[in-house]
């Protein structure tokens, strides 16, 4: 879809965004994800299996798998670490 906004084939659109962000936009697109869950997770009450949704993951198994790979903490314990306890 990016590439066709762009006006460029899925391929050529790939070469282009990897040279000059020294990564795919796939791994790019996931790291904005992982932001958006943590950014979710620490500053409100929103649960776990509603927050994977929100930031564009489809299922959340493959949440977990990515954001414990990305962060190494579990969601729920990166909340129960970072979040901000209101008194």
């Amino acid at each position: 879809e990016v590439a066709d906004v762009v006006n460029m084939s899925a391929s050529a659109f790939s070469h282009y965004f990897k040279r000059y962000t020294y990564r795919s936009f796939t791994e790019y697109l996931l790291d904005i994800r992982i932001k958006k869950a943590s950014q979710l997770l620490i500053e409100s009450d929103t649960p776990i299996a509603i927050i994977h949704s929100k930031s564009g993951f489809n299922n959340a198994s493959n949440f977990n798998r990515l954001f414990k790979k990305s962060k190494l903490l579990t969601p729920r314990a990166y909340r129960q670490k970072f979040s901000v306890k209101m008194a």
